[in-house]
């Protein structure tokens, strides 16, 4: 628990800094920027409608590949609970329901 929580604290710390540098160089970078206040702000909303584009792509393409990976755990999973049901339905003496042992499980009775 305690590694966990040191792996929290400096994951934190991380995006922390990150975004701060992030912010600090955006700042910079308008007040540098050759341009004026109109185009600078045009540029910006490209940029952010070109980013958005980009993400949304990214999302769907990701949505599609865990629907796909999904299905395909669905198949195995439904695949495994039916081997597993004739492996015990094969080992239980009275699984059959009918009161009668199974013909692989014949029990001998000593008299």
């Amino acid at each position: 628990m305690a590694i966990i929580m040191r792996h929290q604290r400096f994951l934190g710390r991380t995006v922390g800094a990150f975004a701060l540098g992030a912010v600090a160089g955006s700042v910079l970078a308008l007040l540098c920027a050759p341009a004026s206040g109109r185009i600078t702000r045009r540029r910006i909303g490209l940029k952010v409608k070109a980013l958005q584009s980009t993400a949304a792509r990214r999302l769907q393409w990701t949505r599609s590949q865990l629907v796909k990976q999904a299905r395909q755990l669905r198949a195995v999973a439904a695949e495994k609970v039916g081997e597993t049901r004739e492996w015990v339905m094969d080992r239980l003496p009275l699984a059959n329901g009918n009161g009668r042992h199974s013909a692989n499980h014949r029990t001998t009775h000593s008299a």
